[in-house]
């Protein structure tokens, strides 16, 4: 089977539509109100040493992925070790968003629906682009992003004259606790999850490209995101926005120019349901992927299909309900997913730079 390689323009499209994904709609961390835009700079700052981590291991191991790393540093036991953590946080992440699509076709969209009807048909349609190949992935990719942001521009100018400026006052009442831990919140979630892309390194062109699509793909998420929080915020207010579980779809249905274009909250949730089609994708990939590189498999074309059902199954009885979704991914989830975005990637990167090291002194 020949090798994927996809251009680094593809893959920027991949990271950005993969940050943004849920937080177009649940929104970012939003405990400090009307500033909670000074915790997504915050986060975004501290996103920026760890996405030239991760672009590091591509220049010390080029054309490996996570699981080639894992395996060379680490040995073949603990690598294969930690391998299947990383394979259970892709299938779980994945299953996190097809939850996502899932409980706002039932509360908003498709509300007499039943919830495994949607998510069933996102999960086939992640299968047969990831059967297809990365390449197809890719191409989809950049098409999507290049439509999602004519959207979300269009649907940006349409809101400006529902902003209420004064949502924004008065600024730090409550200090800077909130804004740190929502900083925390912002950073896991959204921003370290590109951890996942890791996974799929082997598909990058070598030479540097990695630094590029990271950093491009944090910082233009990051913006769009910003713009987002920053409309809901001045159209809906802090009040009202900490109470919503889907504040964007809110937001959008509020438009109403002249009488006449009103009710467009349809096109942000087609942005919605692109940019989680794109991100539970990479999942399903770095999921078959790894349990190729584990068990030795040919192909991780061959588990495309048992894994998709798999994480469709697992989406359907991870929460009890909409409020332990919410409650998960503001609360639960920094501390969960810590380990797997920050702590073993900086220890395989100080390994794999020692390790180096000792290489070079060697042959010298």
């Amino acid at each position: 089977m020949s090798k994927e390689i996809i251009p680094a323009g593809q893959s920027i499209s991949i990271a950005v539509l993969f940050i943004s994904g849920s937080s177009l709609f649940m929104g970012a961390s939003g405990e400090s109100g009307n500033i909670s835009w000074i915790a997504l700079l915050l986060a975004i700052l501290l996103a920026v040493p760890l996405m030239l981590v991760y672009s590091r291991l591509h220049v010390l191991f080029p054309g490996k992925d996570l699981y080639d790393m894992l395996i060379a540093v680490f040995g073949a036991v603990l690598g294969r070790m930690l391998s299947c953590l990383y394979i259970w946080y892709a299938l779980h992440l994945g299953s996190l968003v097809l939850r996502n699509f899932g409980e706002f076709s039932k509360t908003v969209a498709l509300t007499a629906t039943p919830m495994i009807a949607p998510m069933l048909v996102i999960g086939l349609l992640c299968v047969w682009v990831v059967g297809a190949g990365m390449e197809v992935l890719g191409r989809s990719s950049k098409f999507l992003l290049l439509f999602s942001l004519m959207v979300i521009v269009f649907i940006e100018l349409l809101s400006v004259p529902k902003y209420e400026y004064h949502h924004l006052k008065p600024l730090l009442d409550s200090g800077w606790g909130l804004v740190l831990r929502d900083t925390a919140g912002s950073f896991t979630f959204p921003f370290a999850e590109i951890v996942i892309f890791l996974g799929a390194f082997n598909v990058l062109p070598a030479k540097g490209s990695a630094r590029r699509v990271l950093l491009s793909g944090t910082l233009i998420a990051g913006m769009i995101i910003i713009v987002v929080t920053l409309r809901n915020l001045l159209v809906l207010g802090p009040d009202i926005l900490s109470s919503l579980y889907f504040p964007s779809y809110v937001a959008v249905s509020r438009i109403n120019i002249g009488d006449f274009l009103t009710r467009i909250e349809g096109s942000s949730a087609i942005i919605f349901v692109t940019a989680l089609f794109i991100k539970a994708s990479l999942c399903l990939y770095v999921t078959c992927n790894g349990v190729s590189k584990v068990f030795k498999l040919k192909s991780y074309r061959s588990v495309v299909l048992q894994m998709g059902l798999i994480m469709v199954y697992l989406s359907g009885f991870i929460y009890k309900d909409i409020m332990e979704m919410q409650y998960f991914a503001y609360h639960i989830y920094k501390v969960y997913a810590l380990p797997f975005q920050v702590v073993i990637p900086v220890m395989l990167w100080i390994t794999a730079e020692i390790l180096s090291r000792r290489k070079s002194s060697k042959s010298i």
